[in-house]
């Protein structure tokens, strides 16, 4: 595993002999450990790296600005090095994210994932989200408020005044990330998208995530799951089982 490789991806579970790998993003302020429980609940032919991004868990220390020049080198050299099919899930902010991560590594020419997994994230030609839209640019303190009150961090953290202290740079980090970014249009993605929402999701619609079918030429398919905008945490079984289902899908098929 390169420098690069091991910097930017978590391996708790490795399974050298699967047939699939799922990269997975965290949701704003999160890091790879949020998926450190997947690889034992998922299908087993299949091999979970959660992606750290810096300033959280082992890269605390490092600024909590978002490259995505750089994570897309990291998974690019990942999987030319490794050869084997891939396929991503980003959940809220990850989203966004693993969309444009596969954006850029088409116009670079690398490999694609064979399937996108978006959770909790309006689809990425939709503005105007009253719960966490401007969020990088106001006050702490306000800042933190509309975390919580949209369910932005999980309940666990919101009860914790010193842990969202400490949450704060990369909260403020990952939502300028999100503030600054400007869809630009290009060519569907050649990726098949399946598209989770949460029921009780007060932050993104059904209809908000409907909106990723524009953004595959691929084939969409719009699930959802009977939790809010964490139902990662709050429903895991629930969202696992249905990733379980399709992976195990792919696997088979290669």
């Amino acid at each position: 595993m390169s420098t690069l490789t091991a910097r930017w991806f978590r391996c708790p579970r490795p399974l050298p002999q699967a047939a699939l790998r799922l990269f997975c993003l965290p949701y704003a302020g999160a890091g790879a450990g949020v998926f450190h429980p997947w690889p034992a609940a998922l299908a087993p032919d299949v091999e979970v790296l959660g992606v750290q991004l810096p300033g959280r868990e082992n890269r605390i220390v490092e600024p909590a600005e978002i490259d995505l020049a750089e994570l897309a080198a990291a998974v690019t050299d990942a999987t030319t090095s490794d050869g084997r099919p891939y396929a991503l899930y980003g959940h809220s902010l990850g989203a966004r994210l693993a969309f444009e991560l596969i954006r850029a590594l088409r116009r670079g020419g690398a490999s694609l994932p064979v399937r996108l997994y978006v959770g909790a994230a309006r689809a990425p030609h939709l503005t105007g989200s009253a719960t966490f839209d401007g969020l990088s640019r106001v006050p702490d303190d306000e800042l933190l408020a509309r975390v919580v009150a949209g369910g932005g961090v999980p309940e666990a953290v919101a009860g914790e005044p010193e842990l969202l202290e400490l949450l704060l740079p990369t909260l403020r980090a990952d939502f300028t990330w999100l503030d600054d970014y400007v869809y630009e249009p290009e060519a569907p993605l050649p990726v098949p998208i399946r598209a989770v929402s949460g029921t009780l999701d007060r932050a993104v619609s059904m209809e908000q995530m409907a909106g990723w079918e524009r953004h595959t030429s691929a084939g969409f398919v719009l699930h959802h799951v009977e939790g809010g905008h964490f139902f990662l945490q709050d429903r895991q079984a629930d969202l696992i089982a249905l990733l379980s289902a399709d992976l195990t899908t792919l696997a088979g098929d290669r």
